[in-house]
């Protein structure tokens, strides 16, 4: 076991059996708080004297973050007991980052002496008339006549607003645009100042306080502005990136909980003497939830580590995580509530238990931001997809800018009377990127590899590099060997690139000489890293988290790049489904950026007259997940995931037959003939006493109380 699961494996040993009706930190104890409306306290406590709080805090700053994953499974083992645990001692989260990723120094280690004596920083962006439209906000920071600021307005459900100690607030400070906003650290004196409106009652995490903070002309000095004037919103914005994916930990737990409470629920009932877990409609239940558990576990893991390796390109995985992990999470809560028939809508036993986790994973949805905002997030940023994926969509491909290119053995898709071996013509397109080619004789760089930047080889030629030009395929050099070209950014300079990403493209020929495949990136690079789940992480660099929209995933550019290497490994193992699953995940994404970039010229189809482009993002949501678990089965080709053995693929198959059911509309439970080894992963891994994860994370769990039939 590595460090990072051993460090979640001690922490729930500590906090003992959580089915013991006597465990402060127990299910039992969680639910008689929450009926009671009562804050954790003796929870936080313990937490407290073990440095949970600071577990995102880097060591540099006093804190204990040996990376997000650690802390992610640190997260899920105390809050599948209680979810409420998680704005009781991680809150100050947002308003701390946002402090590392555009602070001073100064400000920044102000912020951690404070999270390290125990005090609470809240985070004060929305307000209740503007909603997820933060560009609307009205609350105002105004100079002052005597130096300084003054605020202005109020800001709506603040977390721990009632009792923090300290709060980061956005503000207003020109009359539009992004930069019209200004973020500034308010102290315990500050504070003080401030009118803190009652809490307002929640439908879940109960006894957390969501209060409202009214300004009148509250004095703000100087030196508390984070980031200078108008660098507010940016600020604040790379932040959130990352309290996006700690956030999903608790949906994981609330879905952990409920699933774990159902299946041995269902185990012990019997129906016409029948196990309810084995009947038709129990197992194949069971099986959906526990495929959508996985893949959002899976896309959690990999979205913590994406965040400390390559945090400029981490923007798109970070909404994608969010939407898909409390969909996901959502619908696993969901069916293990409906598993327990008439008890689930009982107040006290396994009802009680799964009903707060179905109301604490609910408010999750709409905490740091909004699903509205989350999607929107997305769907911005899938037309630039589109040109990496047109090969893997016919006719659409035409619609992105990219000559539409022949399918193999196709009419058309070589010049009349081709035969094996013959060159391939690909047609220009109008405006589209000029495509050349390396052939086996050709190019500096050897038999059929890129041609160096004015090598002089013929496919590498002025000629074929203007825009609309035909581009001449070379030969395959025998049989399936590939023919490697791209498309170049900038007419006849240097290596072929892909446009904004600058990775170079490989482009197929396959046997017989026929175009088959289209621009497929080169793996980017640290990729091999961010399946390396458990291994050590380079440092959280708030302050590197980018904003912009360019066409640079990792999980994306890499699936491009493997998919139809990760199909055929698949097949030569035998799992001829999950290779087919595979592909159908490729065109799935094709098919969704094109759509996009159709959608985005379109006036009548962009995102303030038509729901289509949010309904694609969420669309890309579920496939993105679909593409991370793939790859993470491809990275472990001697260890199981999920209690398999070593390149197990039965819970891939599961995973990637319910998200693409749920991609396309379908309800999953019509995979249901794909869907029996999720269920048995999940049983010996509750059996095991292991965390509903990728990897082993012992628990402390005994079995469930038995229940009074007469109550």
């Amino acid at each position: 076991m590595t460090a990072a699961f051993a460090a979640a494996a001690r922490l729930d040993d500590l906090l003992g059996d959580p089915w013991r009706t006597d465990n402060v930190y127990g299910f039992e104890a969680g639910v008689a708080r929450d009926a009671r409306g009562d804050f954790p306290h003796a929870f936080a406590a313990r937490l407290d004297s073990v440095d949970f709080p600071l577990a995102y805090l880097p060591p540099s700053l006093g804190g204990a973050l040996r990376g997000l994953d650690d802390t992610l499974l640190l997260v899920r083992v105390a809050a599948r007991r209680d979810a409420a645990i998680m704005p009781a001692t991680l809150l100050s989260c947002s308003a701390v980052l946002t402090v590392l990723a555009a602070g001073t120094p100064e400000q920044a280690k102000t912020v951690a002496d404070w999270v390290q004596e125990g005090r609470t920083i809240a985070f004060a962006l929305s307000e209740e008339h503007s909603g997820s439209d933060v560009l609307a906000g009205e609350c105002r920071l105004d100079p002052a006549q005597d130096g300084g600021f003054r605020l202005t307005g109020r800001k709506w459900l603040v977390g721990r607003g009632a009792t923090a100690d300290a709060a980061v607030v956005v503000a207003r400070t020109a009359a539009r645009g992004p930069a019209a906003f200004t973020a500034v650290l308010l102290g315990p004196r500050e504070l003080s100042r401030v009118r803190r409106q009652p809490a307002q009652p929640v439908t879940g995490m109960r006894g957390i306080d969501f209060a409202d903070l009214a300004f009148d002309g509250t004095p703000v000095p100087q030196e508390a502005v984070i980031g200078g004037p108008g660098g507010g919103l940016a600020g604040a914005m790379r932040a959130q990136q990352v309290v996006r994916l700690l956030s999903t930990a608790a949906c994981l737990a609330t879905a952990d909980t409920a699933l774990r409470t159902a299946l041995r629920f269902t185990q012990s009932r019997r129906i016409g003497g029948v196990r309810v877990a084995d009947t038709a409609h129990g197992s194949r239940e069971l099986a959906v939830a526990a495929a959508e558990l996985f893949a959002a576990d899976l896309l959690s893991l990999t979205a913590a580590r994406y965040a400390h390796l390559s945090p400029a390109t981490f923007g798109l995985c970070s909404s994608v995580v969010k939407r898909a992990a409390t969909r996901l999470t959502a619908s696993t809560v969901s069916r293990s509530r409906s598993l327990l028939g008439a008890r689930g809508v009982l107040a006290h036993g396994p009802g009680a238990v799964v009903d707060k986790a179905q109301r604490d994973n609910a408010i999750v949805e709409s905490f740091d931001t909004s699903p509205f905002g989350v999607l929107r997030a997305v769907a911005l940023q899938l037309p630039a997809y589109a040109p990496t994926f047109a090969h893997w969509t016919r006719p659409a491909a035409q619609t992105v800018g990219a000559p539409e290119l022949p399918a193999a053995g196709s009419a058309g898709s070589a010049r009349p009377g081709s035969r094996s071996g013959a060159d391939v013509v690909v047609p220009g397109a109008a405006g589209s990127p000029a495509l050349f080619a390396a052939g086996r004789s050709g190019g500096a760089v050897g038999g059929g590899g890129l041609p160096a930047a004015g090598s002089g080889s013929a496919a590498g030629a002025e000629s074929s590099l203007r825009p609309g030009a035909d581009a001449v395929v070379p030969a395959a050099d025998g049989l399936g060997s590939p023919v490697q070209f791209g498309v170049s950014a900038r007419p006849g300079g240097g290596l072929p690139v892909a446009a904004e990403s600058g990775t170079p493209i490989r482009w197929e020929v396959p046997a017989g000489g026929e175009l088959a495949h289209a621009a497929v990136p080169v793996a980017p690079a640290g990729l091999d890293a961010l399946f390396a789940f458990g291994e050590p992480l380079p440092g959280l660099e708030p302050g590197a988290l980018d904003l912009s929209v360019r066409p640079k995933d990792l999980v994306l550019l890499g699936f491009a790049a493997h998919a139809e290497e990760l199909a055929r490994d698949l097949t030569a193992r035998g799992e001829e489904r999950a290779a087919g699953l595979v592909r159908d995940v490729r065109t799935g994404l094709a098919h969704t950026f094109a759509t996009a970039a159709e959608a985005q010229r379109d006036r009548s189809r962009g995102l303030g007259a038509s729901a289509e482009l949010l309904d694609l993002a969420d669309r890309c949501c579920l496939l993105y997940a679909a593409a991370a678990a793939a790859l993470a089965w491809h990275a472990q080709p001697d260890r199981g995931l999920y209690g398999e053995g070593p390149a197990g693929a039965g819970w891939l198959t599961a995973v990637l037959a319910v998200l693409l059911a749920m991609a396309e509309g379908r309800d999953p439970r019509q995979a249901a003939s794909e869907l029996p080894p999720a269920a048995r992963a999940v049983t010996s891994l509750d059996a095991a006493r292991l965390l509903f994860t990728a990897f082993p994370v012992q628990l402390s769990d005994g079995p469930a109380p038995e229940e009074d039939e007469t109550t």
